[in-house]
């Protein structure tokens, strides 16, 4: 006689059995849902423009024998140099302090000198520097001279960019999806199949390159020697993307 425990266990095994056949039965268009035929391509896509801004810290660094002179000299001089910054057009939104420090300035030990030697502060000297936007970049060098001539004694860290990259980077991203289904097309031909939908995308690289430009020189050799040059070349958008299809007969 077969237990009620043993028939339980009969009735469980059989259902088991019936919904794992149902997970890998046919579905209404033919074929198991595991069995679906896809492909998996990379696509990318490029656009070069020219930048139309330029970014670049101009600041001032002043020393004295105290902190309060020091930081009245600098604030003096920065003064000047963003009255001639928004004298050349640029709005206070694209102007934004990026450093400014007040450090004690230390005696040093005289070669020679021998017994123990003790620094003392001797004085003080203040950093400001501002970054500024600009979007006349042909107007940057005549700028810079300005700055220069007018007390600025930093001068770096200048970068390009183009407004609005986004709009551009969102037709680069259409490039690379149809770069990505022409390369499937192109692996598929032969095989009586072709890509169809879609069914995943995903985003491996979306950026901009843009020329980094060197200046070399002193500060005021730049000013005596005319504006200087700037050229801000050409930047490259570019978008890489990897895309599932999924394979669909050709009659």
């Amino acid at each position: 006689m077969i237990s009620l425990s043993k028939m339980k266990l009969a009735m469980l095994i059989g259902l088991s059995l019936s919904t794992s056949q149902s997970a890998y039965s046919q579905d209404p268009k033919g074929g198991s849902a595991m069995e679906k035929r896809t492909i998996a391509v990379t696509g990318s896509g490029q656009f070069k423009v020219k930048p139309d801004i330029a970014n670049i810290n101009v600041g001032v660094i002043s020393s004295s024998t105290t902190a309060v002179q020091a930081l009245a000299d600098n604030s003096s001089a920065m003064n000047t140099l963003f009255g001639v910054i928004k004298a050349q057009g640029v709005d206070e939104k694209d102007l934004r302090t990026s450093n400014l420090s007040v450090q004690p300035q230390y005696s040093q030990n005289q070669p020679g000198v021998r017994g123990e030697f003790t620094p003392r502060v001797v004085g003080y000297q203040v950093s400001n520097t501002v970054q500024v936007k600009v979007r006349k970049i042909d107007k940057l060098g005549a700028m810079l001279d300005l700055l220069i001539q007018n007390g600025a004694n930093q001068v770096y860290g200048i970068s390009f960019e183009v407004d609005k990259s986004d709009e551009l980077l969102d037709k680069v991203r259409g490039e690379a999806i149809a770069n990505a289904r022409r390369k499937a097309m192109l692996y598929c031909s032969g095989d009586k199949v072709k890509p169809g939908q879609v069914l995943h995308i995903e985003e491996q690289g979306a950026e901009g390159h843009y020329p980094q430009p060197v200046f070399g020189g002193a500060m005021r050799a730049m000013a005596d020697s005319g504006p200087a040059p700037v050229a801000g070349g050409e930047s490259t958008l570019s978008v890489k993307v990897k895309v599932v299809f999924q394979l669909e007969s050709v009659d």
